[in-house]
């Protein structure tokens, strides 16, 4: 994607919900532009789209300036026009169990400034779960590698990858990509598919950090699926046949019965910020009382479905919120207080575990999970109270 944006000028490190990187738009290389710049200036920590304004040069090459005009204006009113079809999310900003797939209209508004050469735009504010303020499945990517993409397909592609760096492959059904990628009936025969998609996308993403190999899926003769293949990337890849370096939570995953190579969905879930490593904990010491009033038989089971599905999560963040929903007498007040105070001493504990000198590998990760347990209990006390 050649053009003069730059990391200094926008977030270097850019987020989408997992829904948009899956969402079906066309849009060609040059909007694909204009999209990017718009992401590039928005960050997690906005809790509103803010009207932006991009340089005309920063996305388009444009030639005599009397065509200046018609130019910027044939585009943005393509541009403007653009929706999404993309998977509706619920209140807490996760999909729904059964999904169901809305059309959102891209842009607010966008305007050419003809005397400053500049876009003015603001994004619609549908897509404010989908942008801003993200907690939950979201997938991140440095701007420096997107800039270097030129094709609308390959930016997509490249995207839809990197969810899934953790895991190093990828299989989509052909038809499902097509969609995704907003492709017409021009692309109805694979090899006009193959040579102007796959293989330029492999080419182009050659030169960023997510290269890739494919492999084609058949039914007889017929194409079905693609499967692609990569070198897993961040703190999320996890070798499947080592086991002495695991952290902690890890290592309290294992003995429970989760296998070291299931290790890096739940590591996939944790870097993509759908939860922290005191969910973990908090789902281990969950499950554990589960299976001792035996409500649970199959404790592995019952561990990482939680961790994959994270449906003790709105629980877990009742706990981190502890609100006093009803008013409390005297006696419960006081007994809240108390189990507030005991939770601040025991997170400062726990960060003292976390770093202190007078702890070694040995003895370190023990000292954690006791204290993390102390942790997980009074949590557990105090949502009780708040219930």
């Amino acid at each position: 994607m050649d053009s003069t944006l730059t990391p200094s000028l926008a977030n270097p490190l850019v987020v989408q919900h997992n829904a948009l990187v899956n969402a079906r738009f066309d849009l060609n290389t040059t909007e694909l532009r204009l999209f990017l710049a718009l992401l590039a200036r928005c960050t997690r920590e906005d809790n509103s789209f803010a009207i932006c304004r991009i340089s005309v040069r920063e996305i388009m090459a444009v030639t005599a300036s009397h065509r200046r005009y018609d130019q910027v204006r044939k585009m943005l009113k393509d541009f403007g026009s653009r929706t999404l079809l993309v998977e509706e999310l619920g209140p807490d900003g996760r999909p729904h169990k059964n999904p169901n797939f809305i059309v959102i209209p891209l842009l607010a508004y966008a305007k050419y400034l003809d005397g400053e050469g500049m876009i003015e735009a603001r994004f619609n504010d549908m897509l404010l779960p989908y942008l801003l303020e993200l907690r939950d499945n979201f997938t991140k990517a440095q701007l420096t590698e997107l800039l270097k993409l030129k094709s609308a397909s390959s930016y997509r592609i490249y995207w839809l990858l990197r969810e899934y760096a953790a895991f190093g492959k990828r299989t989509i059904k052909l038809q499902e990509l097509k969609a995704i990628l907003g492709l017409g009936e021009e692309y109805d025969r694979f090899d006009n598919f193959k040579a102007r998609v796959l293989e330029r996308a492999k080419t182009e993403l050659a030169a960023t950090d997510l290269p890739f190999t494919y492999d084609l899926l058949k039914s007889g003769r017929v194409v079905t699926d693609v499967r692609f293949f990569f070198k897993p990337t961040g703190s999320t890849a996890i070798e499947v046949d080592s086991i002495a370096s695991l952290a902690p939570w890890e290592q309290a995953l294992v003995d429970v019965g989760i296998t070291v190579a299931s290790l890096a969905i739940i590591r996939a879930r944790l870097s993509a910020g759908d939860y922290n490593e005191g969910y973990v904990q908090f789902v281990l010491a969950t499950v554990k009382t589960q299976v001792k009033t035996g409500k649970v038989k199959k404790e592995a089971g019952a561990v990482f479905k939680a961790l994959t599905d994270g449906y003790l999560l709105p629980a877990y963040r009742k706990i981190q919120q502890a609100p006093v929903k009803v008013k409390a007498s005297p006696a419960l007040l006081v007994k809240r207080k108390k189990l507030l105070s005991a939770l601040d001493d025991a997170r400062i504990s726990l960060q003292f575990a976390k770093t202190a000198v007078i702890y070694n590998d040995e003895t370190r990760p023990e000292a954690i999970l006791k204290v993390q347990a102390i942790v997980t209990d009074l949590e557990q006390q105090l949502a009780q109270l708040s219930s």
